[in-house]
């Protein structure tokens, strides 16, 4: 609720007047800037554009939080500022006044038929259709991961993610939830699994690597060369881990035409729950 704070230690390098405007629009949406919990992530306001560093930030326990400063006068957007304070307290991270679609998946044809879906609504909304082929890519790329590699066996052992080219439906107990909305100009799309084992490594190799060759990745079961694909295609990716429970993993993709998607500003907010 915006009636309760939630206090995050901005990175040392904003100047005094970058983090008094980026303050002023955090705090709408309960977010203060100052000294806060020692274990609290540190937020990294940067213009958006991927280099190393970013992903020796991402590697600090716990993962820094990487926020695009697009807005006029180098602030971060509104909509983004929401979305920060939405994964960290828990809330829903698709906006809430969205009309939001839910399915649950079981199959690779099924996610399939999903993206198609979201597809669908992002035309109906007035969108370009290179903006829903980037959605129906973000929504493969992101169910199948939730569908494939995060299910393990009662060992810990993965159970399908070793043969992802093979499997074409999971148990029951293994199926993903995928949601999407259209809000702010945007599709929203979240996967959610129920074994919150996902961590910050892969995104980690994927920012290393950002402005190469995409190289295929086999070491995350196969997710890495898809990860590269929904940062992207996305304008921003948050990803909340509860150990054990589950991942959710929501991105926003702009519904415009714009080239290059690839070299717009990004945001990156990878939120581990604690307890």
């Amino acid at each position: 609720m915006k009636d309760a704070p939630l206090k995050l230690t901005p990175d040392t390098t904003l100047t005094p007047e970058a983090l008094e405007k980026a303050s002023g629009v955090l705090a709408r949406d309960g977010v203060l800037l100052g000294r806060g919990d020692d274990a609290a992530p540190h937020l990294v306001l940067f213009d958006g554009r991927f280099t190393p560093a970013h992903a020796a930030l991402l590697e600090r326990r716990p993962p820094a939080l990487l926020m695009a400063t697009r807005g006029e006068g180098g602030q971060p957007s509104a909509w983004e500022a929401r979305l920060l304070g939405a994964l960290m307290r828990g809330e829903p991270m698709i906006p809430r006044e969205a009309a939001t679609s839910v399915a649950w998946l079981g199959s690779v044809a099924e996610v399939t038929a999903a993206g198609e879906r979201a597809a669908e609504a992002v035309l109906q909304a007035g969108g370009s259709r290179a903006a829903s082929s980037r959605v129906a890519d973000v929504v493969h790329e992101i169910a199948a991961n939730a569908l494939l590699d995060a299910p393990v066996d009662a060992g810990g052992e993965p159970k399908y993610a070793h043969r992802r080219g093979q499997v074409q439906s999971v148990a029951e107990e293994d199926r993903c939830l995928l949601s999407w909305a259209i809000a702010d100009g945007r599709a929203w799309l979240e996967a959610t699994d129920r074994f919150g084992r996902l961590s910050v490594s892969p995104l980690v190799r994927v920012v290393k690597a950002w402005g190469e060759k995409a190289q295929v990745d086999a070491s995350g079961g196969g997710a890495g060369l898809g990860l590269r694909r929904i940062l992207e295609h996305s304008d921003a990716v948050a990803v909340r881990v509860t150990p054990g429970k589950r991942t959710q993993f929501a991105c926003a993709v702009d519904l415009g035409d714009a080239r290059r998607r690839a070299a717009q500003p990004k945001s990156l907010l990878f939120s581990l729950e604690r307890g």
